[in-house]
C-alpha cells in the first residue's frame, strides 16, 4: 500500500515537472506578437490620402508685358529710321512711325515756318496705343538746330505723366542739345532721359547700356 502511494507521488511529480518545461520555452517578449505597426501602415498613417492632400503649384512668375518700349519716330530721308531701327531691335521695343498727315508743298519753307512759329501740324502714327507703354523713345533729324513740328505734336497729343521719354537724333551737324527744350516744356510730367546724337551707329549699343535697356 505504501509502495503504491509512493509511485502515486513519483507519477504526480514527474507530470508537474513536464508541464513546468514547457512553460518556460514560450519567451515573455515575443516579437512575432508585439503591437508595432507594419511598414504600409506607418505610410498611410504619415502621409494622407492623395484626396485629402491639395497640391497647389507655385505661382508663376508675371510674364513682361509685350512692347513695354515704344521707339517712335520721324524720318524724312531713311537716316532716323534706320537708327530707330537698331534702338528696336535691341530692346525689343515697338516701332511706331509718326509722319505729317499733309506733305510738305515746299519743304524748306513750310517746316522752317512751323518750327519759328511754334505750329503743330496734323499727325499720324502708326500704332494706337502709345499711352500703353512705359518707355517711349523718340527720334528725329535735327532741321534748324532743332526738331521737326511733328514732333511737337507728338509729345502734345499724349499723357506722358510718369513715363520715361528718351530723346535720339540723326544730325549732318548739330547735336541733339538745342531740340531738348521742347520735351520738358511739353511733357513736364515724364522722365526725359539722357539723349543721343545717333550719327555713329557704335553709341547706340554703349548709350542703351548706359541706360539700363538692353535685355
Amino acid at each position: 500500500m505504501k509502495s503504491k502511494k509512493n509511485l502515486l507521488i513519483f507519477a504526480l511529480m514527474l507530470i508537474m515537472t513536464f508541464v513546468l518545461a514547457d512553460c518556460s520555452t514560450v519567451p515573455s517578449d515575443n516579437p512575432e506578437i508585439s503591437p508595432s505597426l507594419s511598414s504600409e501602415e506607418s505610410v498611410s498613417e504619415a502621409v494622407p490620402d492623395s484626396e485629402e492632400v491639395e497640391i497647389s503649384s507655385a505661382p508663376s512668375e508675371p510674364e513682361q508685358t509685350e512692347g513695354s518700349v515704344l521707339v517712335a519716330y520721324f524720318s524724312h530721308t531713311g537716316n532716323t529710321e534706320e537708327v530707330a531701327g537698331q534702338i528696336a531691335e535691341l530692346t525689343g521695343g515697338t516701332l511706331a512711325e509718326i509722319q505729317r498727315a499733309e506733305e510738305y508743298g515746299d519743304l524748306q519753307t513750310e517746316a522752317e515756318a512751323e518750327i519759328l512759329e511754334g505750329v503743330h501740324p496734323e499727325i499720324t502714327v502708326s500704332v494706337d496705343n502709345v499711352e500703353d507703354y512705359d518707355t517711349i523713345f523718340v527720334g528725329y533729324p535735327i532741321w534748324w538746330d532743332e526738331a521737326p513740328a511733328m514732333i511737337a505734336t507728338f509729345l502734345d497729343s499724349y499723357d506722358f505723366s510718369g513715363k520715361t521719354i528718351i530723346p535720339f537724333c540723326t544730325s549732318a551737324s548739330d547735336s541733339i542739345d538745342n531740340s531738348l527744350h521742347i520735351f520738358s516744356e511739353l511733357c513736364p510730367d515724364a522722365v526725359i532721359a539722357e539723349g543721343l546724337t545717333a550719327n555713329d551707329e557704335e553709341d547706340i549699343e554703349p548709350w542703351l547700356q548706359e541706360l539700363g535697356l538692353l535685355q
